[in-house]
């Protein structure tokens, strides 16, 4: 299979070169320059060996190249990182200018974006200095900043606060991950918008396409959670959805459509290629496929804004098709690796999204899963058939992503098996009639456009009317689970080997899974006695609450203030990760006088 898929084994190097350059830059600070000469001397060896025939020399030295690379990318990102935090802590001054980069997102009480700064100022002197940011102004404004508008800021720009409490949320992490050191909550009376031309500039296009994606939208689906649903999945923005429709798809495991992702990519690119690929009958039609594949797909991630999910997505089926086009032969498995490896060769932060580790573990299970799966049953009825191949797509999804799923989510929904097949199959009508709906739009056929309208419409109160369908049966998600790092890597491992063990028809591979397994059961047992053990005060830090935890068996003791008791928002922020973290069963609020 890898020597099918060579590139897999490249990105295993080096997603393992950027976790270890992450340890080596925390744990024990080794400058960046150790790697980069190790890197040169990795470099040279690995031509000597390819100059002399040494095939096995050269592989082990090339995959200590593709580490060592890993590890020397990500410490240098987070070494001009640092340095961009300790400039911005030492410059002086009391106001700065920023220019809109995204689409305003409401959020419960404010509105928040990304700037990119361009001058800070202290008095009369005004300093020239890029930087990326998070702005939160109030949700009250008359007047919301929109992409390419430049606002003038009275005050300081911060970097999040670290986690304060065990097991919480890394914000600024996450943060920093995305490229964004700091952050600033701007009243109203402390900004100025600055009158701009900058929108037509093609870098605010997505934007622009995006803003006009949704007023056609809104114009032609009359629907408000139909249109809510539309907006969230074409165009990545959940500020319409209603709090019991954002839990129905929670409950239903399909929480990933609401997501502008891979998969959404995947629809629309089989949809083109179900309209268009009688073209390459033709003799030129397979450039004509190509081309008009590249236009749409194009079009389709300037519609959802271009974000990172799409953008690898897009790279992933441009490169699938080039190669049919071309006529090579290609294992999917190789096509998927090649687009991981340019994505984390621009940007190796992006291993740490979770967006990007669901997506890739998702396709990789349809690609080594579905044909199995699939397999078991073949029904001779074509609807039966249909039926059967979303269920299997959607089963060997959900295989390949619940052990992190369970990692960072901490829940598992137990009717995924029959609603994921009806969501899926609606938004595989709702998504290319959503697609259609803008072409038409774009060309002024009205009537066109209000009858695409009136499919999305429909196919979206399938969609919802599918995901609730849980919420009437027992048991419908299993909460509170959890997985530490070491039982996902056992998981992984196992269903690996088990994978293995059916391609290469061996019997060895299924007994070293039946070993994985073993340990795994070691590992949960052992840590739940540990945890159960383990008694003493726990010491928490809530905003706005006096908080005192102490922790006995599978019970945790929250002595607290009247207001903490009914706060399920800070309760979750600050707390409930730690409570799952530690297998915590109970819960028991005491509050003070």
């Amino acid at each position: 299979m890898l020597s099918r898929a060579p590139f897999v084994s490249v990105v295993l190097f080096l997603a393992t070169g950027i976790l270890a350059g992450d340890a080596l830059r925390t744990t024990v600070g080794m400058p960046v320059v150790f790697v980069l000469i190790a890197g040169g001397l990795a470099t040279a060896g690995c031509a000597l060996l390819y100059r002399f025939g040494h095939q096995t020399g050269f592989s082990i030295g090339l995959a200590i190249w593709m580490f060592l690379l890993g590890a020397g990318i990500k410490m240098r990102v987070e070494v001009e990182k640092d340095k961009q935090l300790v400039l911005l802590h030492t410059l002086k001054y009391t106001s700065y200018t920023a220019r809109v980069t995204t689409i305003p997102e409401k959020r419960s009480n404010s509105i928040r974006f990304e700037v990119n700064t361009e001058q800070f100022g202290n008095g009369n002197h005004w300093t020239d200095y890029p930087a990326r940011a998070l702005i939160y102004l109030p949700d009250s404004l008359s007047a919301v900043p929109q992409p390419g508008d430049v606002l003038i800021i009275h005050g300081r720009l911060e970097p999040p606060a670290p986690p304060q409490n065990p097991g919480q949320f890394d914000y600024s992490q996450y943060l920093r991950n995305k490229g964004i050191l700091v952050t600033a909550f701007v009243n109203t009376g402390s900004y100025k918008l600055l009158s701009t031309h900058s929108k037509a500039k093609p870098s605010y296009w997505p934007e622009s396409v995006s803003q006009w994606a949704e007023g056609r939208f809104r114009a032609h689906i009359s629907d408000p959670d139909a249109f809510a649903l539309v907006k969230a999945m074409l165009l990545g923005r959940r500020d319409d959805l209603a709090q019991e429709q954002v839990g129905d798809y929670v409950i239903s495991g399909a929480v990933h459509i609401l997501s502008v992702s891979g998969m959404h990519v995947a629809i629309i690119f089989l949809a083109i290629g179900a309209a268009f690929g009688w073209l390459k009958r033709w003799c030129s039609g397979k450039w004509i496929y190509l081309l008009l594949m590249a236009v749409l797909l194009g079009f389709y991630a300037l519609v959802t804004g271009l974000p990172p999910s799409v953008q690898r997505a897009a790279l992933m089926c441009m490169v699938l098709v080039i190669a049919e086009v071309a006529e090579r032969k290609h294992y999917p498995m190789n096509t998927l690796a090649f687009s991981a490896l340019i994505i984390l060769l621009v940007d190796p932060c992006a291993l740490y999204d979770v967006g990007f580790q669901l997506s890739y573990l998702a396709m990789a299970g349809i690609f080594l899963f579905y044909e199995s799966i699939y397999g078991i049953f073949k029904p001779g009825n074509r609807f039966m058939r249909f039926v059967w191949q979303v269920s299997a797509l959607a089963f060997a999804a959900q295989i390949a992503t619940f052990p992190l799923s369970l990692f960072y989510f901490h829940q598992f929904p137990t009717y995924f098996w029959l609603v994921n097949p009806l969501v899926v199959a609606f938004t595989n009508i709702l998504l290319p009639a959503a697609l259609v709906l803008l072409l038409v739009s774009l060309l002024g056929i009205s009537w066109l456009a209000w009858l695409a309208g009136e499919i999305v419409t429909f196919s979206a109160r399938l969609t919802d009317w599918s995901a609730s369908i849980p919420r009437a049966l027992p048991g419908y998600l299993l909460e509170n689970l959890h997985l530490n790092l070491m039982e996902v890597v056992l998981l992984y491992g196992t269903m690996f080997l088990v994978w293995y063990a059916l391609y290469s028809r061996s019997l060895g591979y299924l007994k070293l899974a039946a070993v994985c397994i073993l340990f795994f059961v070691t590992v949960s047992i052992t840590n739940t006695l540990n945890s159960y053990s383990t008694t003493g005060p726990v010491r928490f830090q809530v905003p706005k609450h006096v908080v005192l935890g102490f922790k006995s068996g599978n019970a945790l003791y929250l002595l607290s203030d009247k207001a903490f008791a009914a706060d399920s928002r800070a309760f979750d922020f600050n707390i409930k990760n730690y409570a799952v973290d530690n297998e915590i069963q109970h819960i028991i609020h005491v509050t003070a006088p």
